[in-house]
């Protein structure tokens, strides 16, 4: 009876403090970390000490306190983990969406700098095209080259050689007069004068490319001596190796 008794008041002493009405609850307004701290532990301290007292009287009471209190505290400490883990979660996603934008501006400055190196590029090309704008006329039935024009050829050799990729085309002609024969060998001959000069120059001989047109671009009429000497010529083209197009043109006559 007496056993049955101690539960009795201990079971209202702990629904009285566990369940406290609104006003008491009120007064003790606490950060909503500590409230949930403090029912954890009261769950905890609660059930140990009913089912303590249940099994042993008050001294089991006393052990099942004991032991209700380390469940609420080991609550408590889980909760508390959750909630760390979840705010690293979301400091994590937070540095996530930062490293994003900056990848996304690194990526926009990246390509930035890509035009501006693009439109150099262009203009370093529309530069090698207004060196290139000069002309060597071939006298008639000539193939040589003055000293002049052998040191204007090896400077535009030491200007195109550190080009990677540009490769050189060489295309000689002449006018007319004699032979579709002897023309074409003529038109080779001028062509390999010219190549020759740029090897010396400088230029790889591997990147020079030389062919003989003849006179198949020739319409000047014998009497016209000025247009003949315009067809004494070699054309020349620096190009990509890749053929992705013409970066200049030059004719030598």
């Amino acid at each position: 009876m007496q056993k049955k008794l101690i539960v009795l008041i201990i079971g209202s002493l702990l629904a009285t403090s566990s369940f406290a009405g609104p006003k008491h609850r009120a007064e003790r307004n606490e950060a909503r970390e500590t409230r949930v701290a403090a029912k954890e532990e009261s769950i905890g301290l609660g059930s140990g000490a009913v089912i303590g007292a249940a099994a042993g009287g008050p001294l089991g009471f006393v052990l099942g306190a004991a032991f209700g209190g380390w469940l609420g505290d080991r609550f408590h400490r889980e909760h508390t983990g959750r909630l760390e883990a979840d705010e690293r979660a979301a400091q994590a996603s937070a540095h996530s969406e930062s490293l994003q934008t900056l990848l996304a501006a690194s990526e926009r400055v990246a390509a930035e700098k890509n035009a501006e190196l693009f439109s150099e590029r262009v203009a370093h090309r529309r530069d090698l095209q207004e060196a290139l704008s000069i002309e060597v006329f071939f006298r008639t039935e000539d193939s040589g080259l003055g000293s002049s024009t052998e040191e204007r050829i090896a400077k535009l050799a030491a200007l195109i050689e550190p080009m990677d990729g540009a490769v050189i085309r060489l295309e000689g002609y002449t006018d007319a007069r004699g032979t579709e024969t002897y023309n074409s060998t003529l038109s080779t001959a001028r062509a390999q004068a010219v190549r020759e000069a740029l090897i010396r120059g400088g230029m790889p001989a591997e990147r020079v490319i030389v062919t003989g047109a003849g006179e198949t671009s020739s319409a000047a009429p014998e009497t016209d001596t000025d247009g003949m000497a315009l067809e004494r010529r070699v054309e020349m083209n620096v190009v990509d190796v890749d053929g992705a197009g013409r970066v200049a043109e030059l004719g030598t006559n």
